[in-house]
């Protein structure tokens, strides 16, 4: 039986530890790339504090699907997320946890998720129109603040019914509070310690600004969703979006406190605009680059929808079988959330390893999904690969799954297949419909990891071919 005393380490400082180089916007290639020096199963020590880095695929999977027993997320996550007044289903624990899933599970199921198609078809829609206009000043585009706004518009109706247009700047100002909220959160998690409580910075106060805001402004939906409960007749026996299934719930059994309810809204509409938007934003980034891609997604689209501008119906968009492909390989080369944090909570033994009660864990997805003994040629963007049913050209390991972009276990992301049809639907649009070709250096875009991965400076020049 090994213990954390018997794991290798990187080189480290007297007293700080691996602090210096514990860079909270770049924490997740720093890992691994100690991963590399050290092995797949290391400790780092940040001001005395140990931790546990893993990057071996099964030794993560073993605790992921250990969860929410013997295994949460880093206690300081939801401490940081209850200070902010969110409480939902992403950091709740335990029992809390299973009431939570099971309505957020039953929301995004795949009934539900077919039903939401027109709304992604409309919002897509809007987008393929001003992408048509800012092709035509051509102007470069920042494509990550797009994708934000499209996805922010999608799940606000999905969430609480309510169709926001950030696309078309009509609800501009909650997508610039939104935006502030992950970096601050992933910052605050990285402090060792928190002076925010004691000495509010500028950043600080302007977070607090755009709480308050966004909090405010679920809480008018709150108050017309009830109504709407009250008003409509049915409805209280069959919900039309997330909000109102909580409302429903409360009323029945009072199982979620007012808080709770703008938690998972707020939980909701975060998770549902920044993994779903980096995601979209990275597969972007690898078509520009490869042109052939664009062509051969081009090329299925005009066969599958020949008349349309985009996937007109669920139907279409689940034979667009290449896009998926590609949308995958992405994933794979640039996982959104390539680092989670687990905590202990009792002494747990894993592959001969003794975890203490209390130790937190650094799990690092992104290593094993670029390791040769998992994928062929690892390092290189073939979306062929994920065709294997289809006489894929590509022979060699195929292993998907040491894949965690959407977790694994208990707590596998419930909305997994809202946002696949999201980017799905986005992608064929695009290359359907325009050119696309990066409009910086392909070097002076950088990971940015701010809770979950994003391309900083990714401006592309989007060209109507019609």
């Amino acid at each position: 039986m090994k213990t954390i005393k018997d794991l290798p380490s990187p080189k480290s400082k007297f007293l700080i530890g691996h602090l210096s180089e514990f860079k909270p916007d770049n924490i997740h290639n720093i890992l691994e790339s100690w991963a590399s020096k050290v092995g797949d199963i290391y400790k780092i020590s940040l001001l005395g504090k140990q931790f546990i880095v893993s990057a071996d695929p099964d030794f993560n999977t073993q605790i992921l699907k250990q969860r929410p027993d013997k295994f949460q997320r880093f206690s300081k996550i939801s401490d940081v997320l209850k200070e902010m007044g969110i409480m939902g289903v992403f950091n709740a624990e335990g029992e809390s946890w299973r009431k939570h899933r099971k309505l957020t599970s039953a929301a995004l199921n795949m009934k539900n998720t077919i039903s939401y198609f027109p709304i992604i078809h409309d919002v897509c829609y809007r987008l393929f129109n001003k992408l048509k206009k800012l092709a035509a000043t051509g102007n470069k585009i920042q494509v990550q603040e797009e994708m934000m706004r499209f996805t922010v518009d999608i799940t606000s109706t999905v969430a609480f019914g309510f169709p926001m247009n950030t696309l078309e700047g009509k609800d501009e100002v909650i997508q610039q509070h939104l935006e502030k909220i992950f970096p601050m959160i992933n910052h605050r998690i990285n402090s060792l310690i928190p002076f925010w409580k004691v000495i509010k910075s500028k950043k600080d106060k302007s977070l607090d600004i755009s709480l308050e805001s966004i909090k405010e402004t679920i809480k008018r939906f709150i108050n017309e969703a009830k109504k709407r409960l009250e008003t409509v007749p049915g409805l209280k026996e069959k919900s039309s979006n997330f909000l109102e299934a909580l409302l429903i719930e409360q009323e029945k059994e009072g199982s979620f406190t007012d808080e709770e309810i703008i938690g998972n809204v707020f939980t909701m509409l975060l998770a549902g605009e920044d993994t779903t938007s980096n995601s979209i934003s990275w597969t972007i980034y690898y078509l520009a680059q490869h042109p052939q891609a664009v062509e051969r997604i081009r090329e299925e689209a005009n066969k599958i929808y020949p008349n349309e501008d985009l996937p007109p119906n669920y139907e279409t968009l689940s034979a667009l079988k290449y896009t998926e492909a590609v949308v995958f390989e992405s994933m794979r080369l640039k996982s959104v959330s390539p680092t989670l944090y687990m905590q202990a909570l009792e002494q747990v033994e894993i592959n001969g390893l003794q975890i203490n009660k209390g130790m937190t864990l650094m799990l690092q997805n992104k290593v094993a999904q670029t390791q040769p003994q998992n994928f062929v040629h690892p390092n290189e963007f073939l979306p062929d690969r994920w065709l294997r049913s289809n006489g894929c050209p590509i022979t060699g390991a195929h292993n998907p799954d040491v894949i965690k972009v959407f977790g694994a276990g208990p707590r596998f992301c419930p909305g997994k297949m809202l946002a696949m049809h999201e980017i799905i639907t986005a992608v064929s649009m695009i290359c359907k419909n325009f050119e696309i070709k990066l409009a910086v250096d392909v070097k002076e875009i950088k990971e940015v990891f701010s809770f979950t991965m994003y391309p900083h400076n990714l401006w592309v020049n989007f060209k109507s071919i019609v």
